[in-house]
């Protein structure tokens, strides 16, 4: 079983990968049989694979709901620094991080204080998306609430890695531009 754990983060990485790869592959493919064949089959396997090799995850407490809303929280401060202050993504989501990352010394023993950082800054990447793909605080909203999803079903996998906020923020990012893609 702990061989199986181990490849959640293997698992969680291709398909959040997967969905740009996807939008990519409908944009420039035609055979829109071909296309909902394979997004069947990918969304038949991931959620098998998150019932099967993950069962515990599949309620969500309260602290989950704050963590989504920190993301869509963080990834609207980024986006509005950057369009409306004229500031650089990076300085936008660093500013926000930096900010979020003072929120634990409010309260010590606060376990909710203590995880809001992390999902702030994972809406923070969302929030850097580039004003041709985010055309507006909708999209923005969207992908911070996705990524906040991607970020509660995640919490316990790809510890040591580096660019998992990063990566949740791309998949967010991806899905909604997949979805609005599919349906315009």
């Amino acid at each position: 079983m702990r061989n199986l754990v181990k490849k959640i983060p293997i698992f969680i990485f291709i398909a959040l990968h997967f969905s740009f790869l996807l939008a990519v592959i409908i944009k420039n493919w035609e055979n829109l049989i071909s296309i909902s064949i394979l997004s069947v089959i990918v969304a038949f396997l991931s959620v098998f694979y998150f019932k099967r090799f993950n069962p515990d995850k599949s309620s969500i407490k309260k602290i989950d709901i704050f963590l989504i809303l920190f993301a869509v929280i963080g990834a609207i401060a980024t986006y509005a620094l950057k369009i409306e202050l004229k500031m650089s993504a990076v300085l936008a989501a660093g500013i926000v991080g930096f900010t979020s990352s003072l929120l634990p010394f409010i309260n010590r023993n606060s376990d909710v204080l203590r995880e809001l950082p992390v999902a702030i800054y994972c809406g923070a990447f969302a929030g850097m998306t580039a004003p041709f793909i985010a055309n507006g605080y909708s999209f923005i909203i969207s992908a911070g609430l996705i990524s906040g999803l991607i970020l509660i079903f995640s919490k316990d996998t790809l510890h040591g890695h580096g660019g998992k906020l990063g990566t949740i923020a791309f998949g967010g990012v991806s899905a909604v531009s997949l979805i609005l893609f599919l349906f315009s």
